[in-house]
């Protein structure tokens, strides 16, 4: 993907380009190696915190305990970052995410 394109639920999957904008489901963390997880029609409560993930990823019954339903969002999540996104966003836009296209 290039560039990396995170996206709310009703973004399609697929390998992103400047022409065809779609979001990575392939993304890996650079900083503590982990897969990306991500969750549609979910966003992360706002008292989440890195030793939450750190101690719950990826066990999905655990992450349930801090998910709230929201229609067209999408929750990602490796081990140690976290976000909620509703609408198509280019992943170098954040600059604290270490994440990647793990490659389709």
């Amino acid at each position: 993907c290039c560039p990396v394109y995170l996206g709310g639920s009703s973004s399609p999957y697929g390998i992103g380009t400047n022409i065809s904008k779609r979001t990575c489901d392939q993304l890996r963390c650079t900083a503590c190696d982990f897969r990306v997880s991500l969750f549609n029609d979910y966003i992360w409560d706002q008292s989440c915190d890195y030793l939450f993930f750190r101690n719950n990823m990826p066990e999905l019954n655990k992450l349930r305990a801090k998910m709230i339903k929201k229609k067209g969002a999408r929750a990602y999540a490796c081990q140690c970052s976290w976000r909620s996104i509703d609408e198509l966003t280019d992943l170098q836009t954040d600059q604290q995410l270490r994440w990647v296209c793990g490659k389709h």
